[in-house]
C-alpha cells in the first residue's frame, strides 16, 4: 500500500511548508510537557481533562487551555462564535516548551492551535473549514488519513513538517488503526 505524497494528492489539496521542520522528539516531548501540565475542566471530570486542548487562546479567556477546543460555528443555528484571529495569545504557561519555538517559527498568523486527538475507530463527518488547517502529526499510524469528498486520502507522517491542507474542500478525518492518532493543528488565521 503506497502512502499518498504531495505529487499524487496535488498541490489544490495539500501543501508542505518549505525549508521548515521540526524535531519530532522534542514535539513528542512537549506533548508529553502539555499532558502533565494540564488542569482539571471545570466539569471536575477526570474524563474530559485531555479533550479540548489548545495551545492559543483568545483575550480574557476563562480556561486558556481550553478556549481553542471550540468549534468555529455553532452546530445547530450554523451561526460564527469567532474568527480565528482572535486566538492571538499563546498560553504563557507553555512559554518553555517546544510549541512556543514552533509558534514563533511559523510563516503564518495562526489562530487556533491545538492537540487534537483521533482514537482508534473515530472519524469526523465529512465538512468544510472557512480557513485551510495546518497539521503536524505527534503520534500515528498508516491507517490514519484526512479523506477529500474527491477520493484522494492523506497520511500526515512525524516528519517534523508543517502540512497545510485545504480544509475549505469537503474532507473527514479517520483512524483505522489500533493506537491513538495525534496532531498538533494550526488553523491559518489570514
Amino acid at each position: 500500500m503506497s502512502v499518498e505524497t504531495l505529487t499524487t494528492v496535488g498541490p489544490e489539496l495539500l501543501e508542505l511548508v518549505p525549508g521548515l521542520q521540526f524535531d519530532h522528539e522534542e514535539l513528542a516531548k512537549a506533548y508529553q510537557q502539555y499532558i502533565e501540565r494540564v488542569p482539571m475542566p471545570a466539569s471536575g471530570k477526570e474524563e474530559d481533562r485531555l479533550r479540548r486542548l489548545g495551545l492559543t487562546h483568545r483575550v480574557g479567556a476563562e480556561d486558556p487551555w481550553r478556549d481553542a477546543g471550540n468549534g468555529q460555528y455553532d452546530q445547530e443555528t450554523g451561526e460564527k462564535n469567532f474568527e480565528e484571529a482572535e486566538f492571538s495569545v499563546f498560553n504563557e504557561e507553555l512559554e518553555d516548551t517546544y510549541f512556543h519555538e514552533i509558534y514563533k517559527s511559523l510563516p503564518f498568523r495562526p489562530g487556533r492551535m491545538r492537540l487534537v486527538t483521533l482514537h482508534p475507530g473515530e472519524i469526523y463527518h465529512m465538512h468544510t473549514d472557512h480557513s485551510r488547517v495546518a497539521h503536524m502529526s505527534i503520534q500515528t499510524n498508516e491507517d490514519c488519513r484526512l479523506l477529500f469528498r474527491t477520493g484522494h486520502t492523506y497520511h500526515v507522517p512525524t516528519d517534523g513538517r508543517i502540512h497545510i491542507l485545504n480544509t475549505k474542500l469537503h474532507h473527514s478525518a479517520y483512524n483505522a488503526g489500533g493506537s491513538d492518532r495525534v496532531h498538533l493543528t494550526m488553523t491559518l488565521a489570514d
